[in-house]
């Protein structure tokens, strides 16, 4: 070796070149960098990052002025910030732009690793090679290792005789191979000639795959899903994602089903600021079934009513979008072709349950799928200081029944409140509650109605643990009516006056406790008295509305009310105070002196309304149970009965069940149950059903039995699903960081007796 006196921009030179070598799939700008050295073994400053130094530490550093070549030997690493580079030895020609580094070479990006025996690259075209290299991508945790791997450009990679998987450890449990592995950071990679492989043994062969190599969103095919049904024969299902831009995206589901036809899918989603974003879906089918086969029992399970339609579909979607001088405007859209589609189409994993749940994410609810009407509506409002200002349109759709419309259409309203306000020193509130609706149907009465209602509230202390409200509020309705069938406008109006007052005082204790890092606990109770009066000004007069549920009815009704909060100060072992309320319990009795005075039926006198139960309880922070029930003095029973229960319980080794249970139990006798329940059991098995069910009726809506596996890198899974018109079985195989394959088998149900 020739001359190794190496001058300090010699050494600077080596280190900044080398270094950005070592960063294998960055693009390096061409240029010689300049800098300043320190002594050996410190930081070393470049042009390439000013504000991020460069380190490097080694046995031996030597250049060769002759030949302009430059040497680091022994122990190599060489940092910037997350980025090390590791090696036994480097070399770098200037005159060429030539770099090698050999012997346990390993580079660390952020959480991304690579290690090889020896690298080669080229600083001038940006290429390079890699003999027995094995690429580490922590986002898909996908590692990736070949005998000869090439860079071929920016951030595109080419290796040989490759092996690819997403399990650790040097004997995977299951694997792919390929004759040739093409990588695109931030995109896909592709393999020709892929061998997928299970303990080593072959077990599919594809001419041709696909795989994400993405950390950020990006265009692309998603994987697959496949399917078979009696019913609607061959599924298969391509997703396409397009990432429009850094705010917008859009997912295209191409279905074939090979005895109904060709559906088509979209799915947009926006997102402006935290105030203004949408989401937006549509499915659209042309379908050979139609129309319905009126003789075929297994279309009758779905829905008894007929169907001629053969372009079918279903429009879905919620939007929030910020306006000038502070109006907020709330979009909900949900329209569907008809009465079956929903319910032919909803669920499962080649169903609508896949696509993303719009309720969970936006908060406001859609109708389930058996409901009789659809809702869509669009809403602006602005809330000031003292007032609320809301105006709005909706729309129901009845797709059981599309022909004749008969239902009331509220297609404008206008609501204005004014909040309680205080006036001067004395303790007199006021407030005032107004809306206006225009109706609108097909078939029936349509017009306009107004409603006033001005409030005033007079809150006192009488002693020192009592507070008493009384209230006095004056009640206007309204209504202009277009006759159907004369054509003639008729107006109603009904007026009323509402007096009322509360007493009502509080009291609590606190506890010291140390449970589920609670260290107090605080127990509120405020039992509180009420009358109600509401006198109608000419109680013969028509009530003016079209629903019943609307009416303003005289009162004469005493009620007394017993309310409980449980509060929780939590404090973890740092020190930290929280707090979060644990449960509500509220009892509430009320008698009617008016139907005591006057009942309706004098053999029946009913004066005490049912006893009312509420219950919430939320101990801990996935875990929310609520309750309601009433209690019919008069019949010896229970009126009416609903419980709900949303729990994730956390277990050892980062493991978590899920529990989901929905009872009601309604004055008519009808009782229905929905549940979920998903368990781990151990050694990564987990297990799960949900269910459907109409106990009045005694028949299943739906439900489904799953089984599970699940390791470090793949998950299998068994399911068995019933629903009203058919059946199906399956298995899904997910491979962590791959996406899911698996496919699905049904037929037609031929014994109706649903068993619980």
């Amino acid at each position: 070796m020739k001359d190794f006196a190496m001058s300090h921009a010699g050494i600077c030179r080596l280190i900044a070149r080398l270094l950005a070598v070592g960063l294998f799939w960055s693009v390096l700008a061409a240029g010689a960098p300049s800098g300043r050295c320190e002594e050996w073994g410190r930081r070393v400053d470049t042009v390439l990052s000013p504000d991020i130094p460069w380190e490097i530490f080694g046995d031996e550093l030597g250049y060769d002025s002759r030949t302009q070549q430059y040497r680091a030997k022994g122990n190599v690493v060489i940092t910037k910030g997350a980025q090390s580079l590791y090696s036994d030895e480097a070399f770098y020609d200037l005159k060429t732009g030539i770099a090698e580094v050999w012997g346990n070479v390993r580079l660390k990006s952020g959480g991304d690793t690579f290690n090889g025996d020896h690298a080669v690259f080229n600083l001038q075209t940006q290429t390079g090679s890699i003999t027995n290299g094995v690429l580490f991508l922590k986002q898909n945790h996908v590692y990736i290792s070949g005998k000869h791997m090439e860079k071929i450009g920016p951030d595109t990679y080419l290796i040989h005789e490759a092996r690819l998987t997403t399990c650790d450890g040097p004997d995977p449990v299951w694997f792919i191979t390929g004759k040739k592995v093409k990588v695109t950071v931030e995109g896909y990679g592709t393999v020709e000639n892929a061998s997928f492989r299970v303990n080593g043994l072959p077990v599919l062969y594809l001419p041709y795959m696909i795989f994400p190599a993405k950390t950020n969103r990006q265009t692309g095919l998603l994987p697959p899903r496949i399917g078979y049904s009696s019913l609607n024969g061959a599924d298969i299902e391509i997703p396409f994602f397009w990432a429009i831009s850094d705010q917008a995206d859009a997912t295209f589901y191409q279905r074939y089903l090979s005895q109904r036809g060709y559906m088509q899918g979209v799915e947009f989603n926006y997102i402006l600021d935290p105030r203004s974003k949408g989401t937006f879906l549509a499915d659209v089918l042309s379908d050979d079934k139609s129309p319905k086969n009126m003789a075929d029992g297994d279309a009758l399970d779905v829905s008894p009513l007929p169907r001629t339609n053969e372009t079918r579909y279903w429009l879905r979607g919620r939007a929030d979008q910020a306006l000038p001088a502070d109006i907020t405007a709330k979009a909900d859209l949900d329209y569907v072709s008809d009465q079956d589609y929903l319910r032919e189409f909803g669920e499962g994993p080649m169903g609508f349950d896949a696509r993303p749940d719009l309720a969970d994410d936006w908060g406001r609810p859609f109708e389930e799928r058996y409901a009789p009407l659809r809702r869509s509506a669009l809403r602006l409002d602005r809330d000031g200081s003292g007032y609320s200002l809301q105006g709005g349109t909706a729309y129901y759709q009845r797709p059981e029944d599309l022909s004749v419309d008969r239902t009331a259409q509220p297609l404008g309203d206008l609501y204005f409140n004014l909040l309680p306000r205080k006036y001067f020193a004395f303790p007199l509130f006021t407030a005032l509650g107004s809306d206006y609706a225009y109706v609108w149907r097909d078939v029936g009465d349509k017009g306009h109605r107004l409603s006033l209602a001005p409030e005033a509230r007079l809150p006192f202390f009488p002693g020192r643990y009592l507070e008493f409200e009384p209230s006095l509020r004056y009640i206007y309705n309204a209504r202009w009516v277009e006759n159907d069938s004369t054509r003639e406008d008729n107006r109603d109006s009904n007026q009323a006056y509402e007096m009322a007052a509360d007493l009502s005082t509080n009291l609590d204790r606190i506890y010291a406790v140390d449970w589920l890092g609670a260290k107090k606990l605080k127990h509120k109770i405020r039992p509180s008295f009420g009358y109600r009066y509401r006198s109608l000004k000419e109680e013969n007069q028509v009530v003016p509305w079209y629903e019943d549920i609307t009416r303003e009815r005289p009162a004469n009704v005493f009620e007394v009310s017993l309310e409980n909060f449980l509060d929780a100060r939590l404090e973890n072992k740092k020190g930290n105070v929280s707090y979060r309320q644990w449960a509500t319990f509220d009892l509430i009795q009320g008698y009617d002196i008016g139907e005591a005075r006057h009942p309706d039926d004098p053999d029946d006198e009913r004066p005490f309304t049912p006893l009312e139960a509420d219950l919430v309880l939320h101990p801990l922070p996935r875990m929310d149970l609520r309750g309601n029930a009433q209690w019919n003095h008069y019949d010896k029973e229970i009126a009416s009965t609903t419980v709900s229960l949303d729990m994730a319980l956390d277990r050892r080794n980062g493991l978590r069940d899920y529990y989901r249970l929905d009872y009601a139990y309604l004055r008519d006798g009808q009782k229905n149950v929905n549940f979920l329940v998903d368990v781990n059991l151990f050694y990564g098995v987990w297990a799960g059903t949900s269910l459907e069910r109409d106990i009045t009726a005694k028949e299943n809506i739906s439900s489904r039995y799953w089984l599970g596996y699940r390791s470090q890198c793949w998950a299998t899974s068994l399911f068995v699903e019933n629903t009203d018109a058919d059946s199906r079985v399956g298995i899904m195989i997910e491979l962590m960081g791959l996406g899911e394959i698996g496919a699905h088998s049904s037929w037609t149900r031929t014994d109706k007796e649903d068993r619980f």
